[in-house]
């Protein structure tokens, strides 16, 4: 498999780069983070082209990356500064790839492709992570399946009246609507529970559970695989900003073929002052997805192995149109890339 190279992906939050060496593979590519003194971030192929040792192991002067192995420095440009060795002249091929690094909405975003066309503007909007309106709680999970196959369970959340008892309702699975006017590089994917009871989360969060509402899970996708999730739920056909709004984020990065990184936050605009909910919510959020979607999505994986999904011909129902379109959607993105 291939991977777009022209494009952000997620690389850490914010706050997980710091003045120690931060060793992360995305999209196949081992790359070490570390913050600079000045504070921004720097990004170097893992790897020093000496004899391969990941250079993560060595040590951070300054700005400067030390290899562990035998001294070779290199700086936040990729260049070889040092070589402590012989009569230290600098091999013409001692470098390491330098990524573009951006920080935007408390994430470190990285650029793999041509540094040139490193546009920040083209990061999906996820401003609701630093927005004061909301208080928002946050995780890094890892999987051991396809991106793909993480994103598409996110844009089926049917799923959730059947491996999510906290989300299972007495009224069956919820209304699905399809995209009207759907956009080139944008995947929709709303479902609704008008005029129902609440299930056992909303009532955990504070709707009264003898009164009906409306519930939304309406959750935006953007290439290659960013989700923000709108979900709340309202008194019967009021505007959702009298209800509660519990916006989701999804930032998920491709390790390897077969497993991924998983950035996720949850965000709230009501009950702010409270920690104990704060804790809460990030111990059940974490714990419904490493409890229940984790094993299955990983069991997809182990009986698919390392053939496509589409190539199966998997049986598909109206609820799978998102996903089928989101991967469309990448599938072109790579393609365009192809020499």
């Amino acid at each position: 498999m291939s991977f777009i190279q022209n494009t952000w992906y997620a690389a850490a939050w914010s706050r997980e780069i710091t003045r120690s060496l931060l060793s992360r593979k995305i999209a196949n590519e081992s790359i070490v983070f570390y913050r600079k003194e000045a504070g921004d971030i720097a990004a170097l192929t893992d790897r020093c082209p000496h004899r391969f040792v990941p250079l993560h192991l060595g040590k951070l002067k300054g700005d400067i990356v030390e290899c562990g192995y035998h001294g070779l420095c290199f700086d936040p440009s990729g260049a070889c500064t040092l070589n402590p060795h012989g009569d230290g002249a600098i091999p013409r091929a001692a470098k390491v790839k330098s990524y573009k690094v951006v920080e935007k909405h408390d994430v470190a975003w990285v650029w793999l492709g041509d540094a040139s066309k490193a546009d920040e503007s083209l990061i999906a909007d996820f401003s609701v992570l630093t927005n004061p309106k909301f208080r928002t709680v946050s995780s890094y999970l890892h999987v051991q399946a396809n991106y793909q196959l993480v994103s598409d369970n996110l844009l089926d959340l049917s799923h959730g009246q059947y491996l999510h008892p906290m989300f299972k309702n007495a009224e069956g699975p919820p209304k699905f609507e399809a995209e009207k006017e759907p956009q080139p590089d944008e995947v929709w994917a709303k479902f609704s529970r008008p005029n129902q009871l609440p299930n056992k989360y909303f009532q955990m969060l504070g709707f009264p559970k003898d009164q009906r509402g409306d519930h939304r899970n309406f959750m935006r996708w953007n290439a290659p695989s960013l989700l923000l999730l709108d979900v709340g739920m309202t008194g019967v056909n009021r505007p959702a900003e009298e209800g509660i709004s519990i916006p989701t984020s999804h930032l998920l990065t491709p390790e390897t073929e077969t497993s991924t990184h998983y950035f996720w936050a949850m965000s709230r605009d009501f009950r702010q002052d409270e920690d104990d909910l704060s804790q809460e919510l990030l111990r059940a959020g974490v714990a419904l997805f490493d409890d229940e979607d984790k094993p299955v999505i990983e069991a997809q994986q182990r009986m698919i192995n390392t053939q496509d999904l589409m190539s199966l011909k998997p049986v598909l129902l109206q609820t799978d149109g998102p996903a089928v379109r989101a991967r469309r959607i990448v599938e072109a993105q790579l393609k365009a890339e192809q020499p």
